[in-house]
């Protein structure tokens, strides 16, 4: 891993996906590029006047984002790791997906919900919105989530996935920093529906040398089976590909997503269907 984009508002739920990326750039070598968006009406009151300050604005902004990760640094003491701020002027879902393409990004750390997340919502707008939009793995890290628990990660698939060489290897990369082994969970919901091993063997052959094993429950409430095996297993983190009929699209994007982002305080992989 060479490259993460961390994007930021400065929020506490920021400050922990950027303690997350520094863990992670420590281990890996890779450097950091950390991105705070101004939207272009912020700080100027719509008067000719104040638009001549803008420059100073974004100046001040600048300023304050490499204060925010001066002092992160400093408190999780890994001065080392290579740390480039940008602070641009634009949408904050198409600033961090271009972010990403232009400094070639293996990961996207960022918060699930900001400063102005909406309570309750394990994904806020622009999380979903990066994660609808970009193609690279993203790390959502909940404000609550605790770097040092646990070691498995829990896989929550329905089997339809082609996962390209690079997302796996972030995959990987992820699971390696603490020896954690995947445990594949699939949520049966339909009644009769019987357990196909030569599934299982083809996703064993994407893995590869990724330390896993199955898991199958019965069960109409997706969410809720997801979120009782995860505090089962004590899991440090859950993984899912983005793809419309997956379980990531039930479990976040339907209506079912307030009831499970209640119990969910582990980070998230997302990975995306290789094109």
């Amino acid at each position: 891993m060479k490259s993460i984009l961390v994007p930021t508002d400065f929020s506490k739920c920021a400050s922990n996906a950027m303690k997350y990326a520094l863990d992670i750039a420590q281990a890996t070598g890779a450097g950091i590029t950390v991105l705070h968006v101004v939207f272009p009406n912020e700080g100027v009151d719509n008067n000719i006047y104040s638009a001549f300050w803008s420059d100073e604005y974004l100046a001040e902004r600048a300023k304050g984002l490499d204060e925010w990760v001066g002092r992160l640094k400093r408190k999780v003491n890994l001065p080392k790791v290579t740390v480039k701020s940008e602070c641009v002027v634009g949408f904050p879902v198409a600033s961090i997906c271009e972010m990403a393409d232009k400094t070639d990004a293996d990961l996207i750390v960022m918060g699930t919900t900001g400063a102005t997340g909406l309570r309750g919502v394990f994904l806020g707008s622009i999380a979903a919105g990066v994660l609808s939009k970009t193609r690279r793995p993203v790390l959502s890290i909940p404000a609550k989530a605790e770097r040092e628990r646990g070691k498995d990660a829990v896989f929550a698939t329905d089997f339809r996935f082609k996962v390209n060489e690079r997302s796996l290897q972030v995959l990987r990369t992820i699971l390696s920093l603490k020896k954690s082994r995947m445990r594949i969970v699939h949520i049966m919901d339909k009644a009769g529906e019987q357990v196909d091993k030569s599934r299982e063997q083809t996703l064993s052959h994407k893995l590869g040398d990724i330390p896993h094993d199955f898991h199958y429950l019965h069960d109409r409430d997706v969410a809720q089976a997801v979120s009782n095996f995860i505090e089962s297993t004590d899991a440090s983190a859950l993984v899912a590909i983005a793809h419309e009929h997956s379980v990531l699209h039930r479990l976040f994007f339907d209506s079912i997503t307030r009831r499970f982002a209640h119990r969910v305080h582990i980070p998230m992989l997302t990975l995306h269907d290789a094109t």
